[in-house]
């Protein structure tokens, strides 16, 4: 199964380049911005799980131990909405290969479950899209210099967690929960 989930990862990925390609000029994501790790909710089906353990099996010493600390920091509260990611270790993603579907689409324009378009959070920090959104109306107000236009694209999760592509990889995604949910279990 984890061999075609990594079918389905590059088939998702070579299409997600392309789509952050045609984004170029509004995509302000680069090593080190780690805005979108430090709060979130961190949905994942079983699957994606997996796949992340699978990447943090694979971590040096030093690295397990700071996720391990980062894990028992997060679960030793009460579950909260919005959390920093455990795996992120001085403003990298120590999993970045064994990410989940929702780290692989953050930053693009998406549509949202009701067919809404919906910028990442990040252009509240002046970051992706920010310099063509304009806050008050909540809408896309111009092209870039180079008259590239802000694309949205359906990566909502539900979409690329669905039956379709369970069927065609021949993958099964299984339960969802949140990241903190998973390593509560």
């Amino acid at each position: 199964m984890i061999t075609r989930y990594k079918k389905y990862l590059d088939f998702l990925d070579s299409k997600l380049h392309k789509m952050f390609d045609s984004q170029r000029p509004f995509i302000k994501c680069k090593s080190g911005c780690s805005y979108c790790c430090e709060e979130g909710e961190y949905p994942l089906s079983e699957l994606e799980f997996i796949w992340l353990m699978m990447g943090y099996e694979g971590l040096d010493q030093d690295t397990k131990d700071k996720v391990d600390a980062n894990i028992q920091e997060l679960i030793s509260k009460p579950r909260q909405k919005m959390y920093k990611c455990p795996f992120l270790i001085d403003k990298k993603c120590s999993v970045y290969n064994n990410r989940a579907i929702i780290c692989r689409t953050f930053g693009l324009i998406s549509y949202d479950s009701k067919g809404k378009k919906k910028v990442p959070f990040c252009v509240d920090k002046d970051l992706n899209y920010a310099e063509v959104f304009d806050k008050e109306s909540s809408k896309i107000v111009a092209l870039a210099p180079d008259g590239t236009e802000p694309v949205a694209f359906n990566i909502d999760r539900e979409f690329l967690t669905n039956k379709e592509f369970e069927k065609e990889f021949k993958i099964f995604f299984g339960d969802d929960k949140t990241l903190y949910d998973w390593l509560k279990e």
